[in-house]
């Protein structure tokens, strides 16, 4: 009896130090800079290196398709990409299919619009330099629309300015108008953007996803359906990397010091599993028993 009573709390007492060992590896990176340099993905150079050939005023489509239980992944994304194209004086349109992905989505453009004016003194302004659609019903009939008329599907945006003559929307007259569409997704969006969009009004199109779900998106790049791919917060932090955030903004962006706690979580995990097996495969060899 006494024996298994101090089995046990020996038991806990490992437990208890795992728990503090992997609390410890998620929270030191967030302290302390840990160096763990890695290159891009080519799935992610690819959307980058698409956004960089277009031209000053060229129209890219953001769908913010997800809520803030997604947060953590795609918000780092979208402000990747916002900041590219006010970097490069792209006009971004932005919208979704979520209700609840409205504030994810205005957050966003307030945000990036402040960014904007503080490291390349642009002073962006809704209607003009972006557009801001907000949340409209419909799913894959509202695609449609937006193919067949754009400005019909959105009589007016999140401010409720009207899009007839908006300067941010000038020459946009169905989806096919538009020079590069970009579906960050924490759900079924990617496929109705295809089916309904990209496929039907043939203009390329780029995904972000969460990690969930990217594997399941893969062999739409591979079909050529699909530019370029960002998945999970390893996509948000290749984008970050590749536009050289930590100069912009003299330490790592929000994705990247996630990928490095990730990074050092996995490596104590592997250690963990490692010792563990060796442990048992050490006590079998020795004839005891494991409890």
């Amino acid at each position: 009896m006494a024996a298994a009573q101090l089995d046990i709390r020996r038991m806990t007492i490992i437990r208890h130090t795992i728990y503090v060992l992997v609390a410890a590896a998620v929270i030191v990176p967030y302290l302390l800079e840990v160096p763990l340099p890695f290159r891009p993905s080519s799935s992610s150079r690819k959307l980058f290196d698409v956004i960089e050939q277009l031209e000053p005023g060229s129209h890219e489509l953001l769908s913010f398709d997800y809520a803030p239980d997604a947060e953590t992944e795609l918000y780092p994304m979208s402000m990747a990409l916002l900041r590219h194209c006010f970097k490069k004086d792209l006009i971004p349109v932005v919208m979704t299919h979520w209700p609840d992905g409205v504030g994810m989505c205005k957050k966003a453009c307030e945000e990036a619009t402040a960014e904007s004016q503080q490291l390349w003194g642009k002073e962006t302004v809704s209607g003009k330099d972006f557009a801001f659609l907000g949340f409209k019903p419909g799913g894959g009939d509202l695609l449609f629309n937006m193919g067949e008329n754009f400005k019909g599907a959105f009589p007016k945006d999140y401010y409720d300015q009207p899009t007839a003559d908006m300067a941010a929307l000038k020459g946009v007259d169905s989806l096919r108008d538009i020079d590069l569409a970009i579906d960050l997704a924490a759900g079924a969006t990617v496929r109705m953007w295809i089916a309904y969009g990209s496929d039907r009004f043939d203009f390329p199109l780029g995904v972000g996803a969460t990690a969930v779900i990217a594997p399941k998106l893969y062999h739409f790049l591979q079909s050529k359906q699909l530019v370029g791919f960002l998945g999970g917060l390893r996509g948000a932090a290749d984008y970050e990397i590749m536009l050289d955030y930590d100069e912009l903004f003299e330490t790592p962006g929000v994705a990247t010091r996630g990928m490095q706690a990730q990074s050092v979580t996995h490596v104590l995990l592997i250690i963990l599993i490692v010792a563990a097996n060796a442990r048992f495969i050490a006590n079998r060899l020795g004839g005891r028993q494991e409890v």
